[in-house]
């Protein structure tokens, strides 16, 4: 509760500084210059290891400045470059630290389970869809025995359909409400789609194992 309340008031804090800043930031939205885009790819990755600002935030941003396709690619990069990172991290570096903190996950037995299956499917549902939090993906990940081209591909193609919405939705808050919750409704669809062929998947493992 109190982790959600802190949660809310960080983004309300985002939103109210970009209102406060509303002028300039449309100057520089505006601009949409090529030349920046090696510092927003680099702003890309250390916004998603260290959240100065939410990530979503940063992510529509980039989406409102360089358009879906441009945005999606920076967003992308800067999130699965800080997925490896966490990956990396959890096995050479701090894995004792990482430890304590994945315990106090409650459902790391079940995706302990998901993984011992099919690791690559597990990584690419858990991306496409919130069955678990991204850094307990991250660093349970590292932690197990799980090869690391494994987790990065699997997490290359997971991360690609939420990199896209963040930069559609930063592009759409600047054009009509319609496109903008018609996008919003095509991937609650996509969502739901995933989610239901990943119940299918998992309980065809189960019914696999017990047999």
């Amino acid at each position: 509760m109190k982790k959600g309340i802190l949660f809310i008031l960080i983004y309300g804090f985002a939103l109210y500084i970009g209102f406060l800043n509303r002028e300039p930031l449309f100057n520089w939205l505006n601009q949409g210059s090529l030349a920046q885009l090696p510092y927003m790819f680099f702003l890309s990755i250390l916004f998603s290891v260290i959240p100065v600002i939410p990530f979503s935030v940063f992510a529509g941003l980039m989406g409102a400045k360089y358009g879906v396709w441009v945005g999606a690619a920076i967003n992308w990069v800067g999130s699965v470059g800080a997925s490896a990172i966490f990956f990396l991290l959890a096995r050479y570096f701090l894995e004792e630290k990482f430890q304590g903190y994945i315990t106090k996950y409650k459902g790391i037995k079940k995706f302990d389970h998901i993984i011992s299956q099919n690791a690559f499917i597990a990584v690419i549902f858990s991306r496409m869809i919130p069955v678990v939090p991204p850094p307990v993906v991250n660093i349970y990940s590292g932690l197990s025995k799980m090869l690391f081209r494994t987790y990065f591909f699997a997490t290359a193609i997971g991360k690609v359909p939420g990199m896209f919405v963040y930069a559609y939705v930063g592009n759409q808050l600047f054009e009509t409400n319609h496109r903008l919750i018609s996008g919003i409704i095509i991937y609650v669809g996509f969502l739901l789609v995933v989610l239901l062929l990943y119940r299918l998947w998992y309980r065809g493992r189960s019914k696999v194992v017990m047999d």
